[in-house]
């Protein structure tokens, strides 16, 4: 077997608390990177030196972008990508890696776990799971792809593509279908958790990420029309109005009756109406922005994002 170098590339702003634990879950594999790259993306530099850690600053320019200068930053032949929330188990790096002795993979990964927690926004988190591959690799709205949390890419590949289009949500996506539209390679996807993942703590930040991915739906449906990416109307306002309403009195209702599990239930519901709320937004910018644009062929429902609930 060919020994491949290899990087790990973790952007950091904000997250300084929970970086600790993905750097001892990194210096505990099998095979050790030979590369750790931290990604300082905060307007000011906050990280100071780091034990076997090379630190590299983005200065705020966004998680994308802060990748790209990672990976932009290392001669590895394989680049390992995650987040600060990220927790590889041990033989993680090893399992990825060895997918890309063969010559014609190009991306990899494997399942991810949500962890459990004690919050209400991480309980949600862990029932929705939205970090399934099967959200990923069967049931996508386009192409398959993997999530940043848990991707490794050939670095070749990254170079072919000019690497990650540099957006707030959405640019794992673009970069995987990127990768496997033009080339003939493919995705390699190891059928176990190798991954865990911290979730968030608060209830609105869960929302928050949820609207997010409605918006960079809606996004990747347009860059990629061309292509032949299905587009969506968004749900009309009376329903969602609707959906909220009901939504909102049984979170009230299992709240005042203390029902943690139906409280946790309730709330991985209200992520697909974040979402719906996030693509109707987005969708509306558009209309607005460009007003003289032919209707939106729609190709049946709405597709939510990897992991929403219908």
């Amino acid at each position: 077997m060919t020994a491949l170098r290899t990087a790990a590339v973790l952007p950091v702003r904000g997250h300084a608390r929970l970086l600790d634990g993905c750097l001892e879950a990194l210096r505990a594999q099998h095979l050790p990177v030979d590369d750790l790259v931290v990604v300082d993306d905060s307007p000011e530099a906050s990280l100071g030196d780091l034990d076997g850690v090379r630190i590299v600053r983005s200065h705020g320019r966004g998680p994308y972008a802060a990748r790209n200068l990672g990976w932009r930053s290392s001669d590895a032949d394989v680049v390992l990508f995650l987040d600060a929330r990220s927790r590889p188990r041990p033989s993680w790096s090893e399992r990825l890696v060895a997918e890309f002795q063969d010559d014609t993979v190009a991306l990899a990964g494997s399942e991810v776990d949500v962890l459990p927690g004690e919050s209400l926004g991480a309980r949600a988190s862990h029932e929705q799971q939205f970090f399934r591959l099967r959200n990923y690799l069967a049931n996508p709205f386009f192409l398959p792809y993997l999530p940043t949390c848990n991707l490794a890419v050939r670095r070749s590949d990254l170079d072919a593509v000019g690497g990650f289009s540099e957006v707030r949500s959405g640019g794992d996506a673009d970069l995987c279908w990127k990768v496997l539209s033009d080339r003939e390679c493919r995705l390699a996807a190891v059928q176990e958790v190798l991954m865990d993942w911290v979730p968030r703590d608060k209830a609105r930040d869960y929302l928050e990420q949820n609207y997010r991915y409605g918006r960079s739906n809606h996004q990747l449906r347009l860059d990629w029309r061309p292509r032949g990416a299905a587009q969506a109307d968004p749900k009309p306002l009376l329903p969602l109005i609707k959906s909220g309403v009901w939504l909102g009195a049984h979170v009230l209702t299992a709240r005042i009756s203390g029902r943690d599990d139906d409280l946790a239930r309730y709330l991985s519901w209200s992520a697909g109406l974040a979402f719906d709320v996030g693509f109707r937004r987005a969708h509306s910018e558009w209309r607005h922005d460009t007003p003289t644009s032919p209707p939106v062929p729609v190709d049946g429902a709405l597709e939510r994002a990897p992991g929403q609930a219908r």
